[in-house]
C-alpha cells in the first residue's frame, strides 16, 4: 500500500475506536472523578504524614528536586495515565481482535502493522489530554498549584522526544499478544514496575541501589524528571537536554529491539495459526 492509503487505514481505525468510546459514555465520568480523587489523596495523605514540619517538607525538596507536594504528585499522575494508555492500548487492541476472531483478517489486509499497533493510543489522545485538563484545574483549585503556560509548552516538546521509546514499548506487549495470547497479567506487572522504577509516585533517590540502575535504563524515569523539571522547577530545554539525547538513544534500541522481535512473533504466528486462535 501507499503512505497514502496507511493513512486513511490509520484514519478509519482511530474514527472506529472514538466511535466506540462514543457508544459508552458513562466512561467520561471516570476521566473526571479518578484524576481529582487519586492524586488527591496521595497529597493529602502526605501532608497528614509530614504534620506540616518544615524539617519534612526540606527533606522531600532535596530528593524530588521540588517543593511542591501537590505538583509532584499530580505530574507522576499524568505519566501513570499516559504509561497505562500506552501500554493496554496497542496490545490491547490485537488481543480484542483475536478474541473477536478477527485478528488474522486484519492482518491479511495489506496495510501497516503501525495502523494496528497505534491506532488505539492514538484514539485514546483526547481522553488523555481531558485527563490533562482537569488535573491541572484541580492542582490550582484544590492546591492553589498553577502550572506555566512555558512549561506546559516545553512538555509537548518532551512528549513528542519520548513517544518512540514508549511506542516501542508497547509493541513489545503487542508481540506478546501473538506469542502467548492474553498479556493482561504482564501488562500489569510491568506497569507496576515502571510507576515504581520511574519516579512517578515517589522520588527515584528513595529506591536501592540495584533499583536506581535499572531506573536509568528506562526512558520513562527521563521523561517524568524533566516534565516534572519545566512545569515545577522552571527549567528550559538546554537544561534537560541530555536526558533528551539519552531518550533519543534508548528509543533508538528499543525500536530496533521491538521491530525484530514483533517480526519474528509474526511469523510464527502465522506458521502456528496463533493469529486465528483465541
Amino acid at each position: 500500500m501507499t503512505l497514502a492509503a496507511d493513512l486513511r487505514a490509520f484514519g478509519a481505525a482511530v474514527r472506529k475506536d472514538w466511535r466506540i468510546v462514543r457508544r459508552y459514555p458513562t466512561q467520561y465520568v471516570g476521566l473526571v472523578f479518578w484524576p481529582i480523587l487519586l492524586p488527591a489523596v496521595w497529597v493529602l495523605a502526605a501532608q497528614a504524614y509530614s504534620g506540616g514540619d518544615p524539617r519534612a517538607l526540606a527533606a522531600f525538596a532535596a530528593r524530588a528536586g521540588t517543593n511542591e507536594v501537590a505538583g509532584f504528585v499530580f505530574v507522576g499522575y499524568v505519566m501513570y495515565m499516559w504509561l497505562s494508555m500506552l501500554l493496554w492500548g496497542p496490545g490491547t487492541a490485537i488481543r480484542q481482535e483475536q478474541v473477536r476472531g478477527t485478528l488474522e483478517a486484519v492482518f491479511l489486509t495489506p496495510a501497516s502493522r503501525l495502523v494496528t499497533l497505534f491506532a488505539p493510543p492514538v484514539a485514546a489522545l483526547p481522553s488523555l489530554a481531558m485527563t490533562l485538563g482537569v488535573m491541572t484545574a484541580a492542582m490550582w483549585a484544590l492546591f492553589g498549584v498553577a502550572l506555566p503556560l512555558d512549561g506546559l509548552l516545553r512538555t509537548l516538546v518532551l512528549t513528542f522526544v519520548a513517544l518512540p521509546a514508549l511506542y516501542s514499548i508497547a509493541t513489545l506487549f503487542a508481540a506478546g499478544v501473538l506469542r502467548f495470547g492474553e498479556i493482561g497479567g504482564v501488562v500489569q506487572t510491568v506497569r507496576g514496575t515502571l510507576v515504581l522504577a520511574s519516579g512517578i509516585t515517589f522520588p527515584v533517590l528513595m529506591l536501592p541501589g540495584w533499583a536506581q540502575a535499572f531506573a536509568s535504563a528506562m526512558p520513562t524515569t527521563y521523561v517524568v524528571a524533566d516534565i516534572r523539571g519545566v512545569l515545577l522547577g522552571g527549567l528550559g530545554l538546554r537544561d534537560v537536554a541530555g536526558d533528551m539525547a539519552l531518550t533519543l538513544v534508548l528509543s533508538v534500541a528499543f525500536g530496533a529491539f521491538a521491530v525484530l522481535v514483533f517480526t519474528a512473533l509474526e511469523r510464527s504466528a502465522r506458521r502456528t495459526g496463533m493469529l486465528g486462535r483465541y
